[in-house]
């Protein structure tokens, strides 16, 4: 995946990369920060359509946002493609789809870390 920022991804440049670990309002505004794969101006967007292949947003939707749904995934490029969605809506819409998806995840990590802590298993051991 291409990194938030445009270039690649790297733990050493926070911006371009979202952890898991994240609080979901960071989630959310490194999301909105995101660079687009779209035009200069919102006229030329229309006219031309973006440029989703080369959008780290629409990369976001093709491997996380979009869970399993591959249409909702589809429908988000073409409208991207065809000049019917904007940058500025589509960033909104995964930032709070990403949001929600780190609120889910780190309760669902809660609850597991919860049930690992009840079996009480030691992970740090040395098994052979």
């Amino acid at each position: 995946m291409t990194g938030l920022t445009g270039g690649k991804m790297s733990s050493s440049i926070p911006a371009s990369h979202i952890s898991l670990l994240d609080d979901p309002a960071e989630g959310y505004d490194k999301v909105k920060a995101a660079t687009t794969g779209g035009r200069e101006t919102a006229e030329e967007q229309r006219e031309l359509g973006g440029e989703a292949d080369e959008c780290p947003v629409y990369e976001l939707y093709a491997y996380l946002l979009s869970g399993d749904d591959d249409e909702f995934a589809t429908e988000v490029y073409e409208e991207c493609v065809g000049g019917e969605r904007l940058c500025g809506g589509c960033k909104e819409q995964a930032a709070e789809l990403m949001e929600q998806f780190l609120e889910d995840h780190q309760e669902k990590r809660e609850e597991w870390a919860d049930r690992l802590e009840e079996l009480d298993i030691d992970f740090d051991t040395d098994r052979r």
